[in-house]
């Protein structure tokens, strides 16, 4: 099984906003293809980051989450180095993705 870390430094911030942006880097980084390959991958939220908003996070992973299916199974391959004050932002942008698709299924 293949392992990446997507470190954010890397791509703007210290805010990460807009549901385009976060799909845009979705694109750029392939994360479908890791996806399917089903490989670990870290993200790294750099300290001195202000803010990584809903429709960034759910542009950027929310196809990850639904693919995985559940809080648990994300975050068994999906792994977060972040500010603390980020860690429980993020535990609700999974939840909300996996609410969305049980509207729309």
């Amino acid at each position: 099984m293949n392992a990446v870390t997507i470190d954010l430094a890397k791509y703007n911030g210290p805010v990460y906003t807009g549901r385009e942006r976060g799909k845009q880097l979705r694109e750029k980084l392939a994360l479908d293809k890791f996806d399917s390959e089903e490989a670990d991958v870290t993200i790294v939220i750099p300290e001195g980051t202000y803010t990584v908003t809903s429709s960034f996070f759910l542009g950027l992973l929310g196809p990850s989450v639904i693919r995985c299916g559940s809080k648990g199974a994300f975050f068994h391959r999906f792994h977060f180095q972040a500010p603390d004050f980020l860690k429980p932002e993020v535990e609700g942008y999974v939840a909300r993705a996996l609410q969305q698709r049980n509207l729309f299924a």
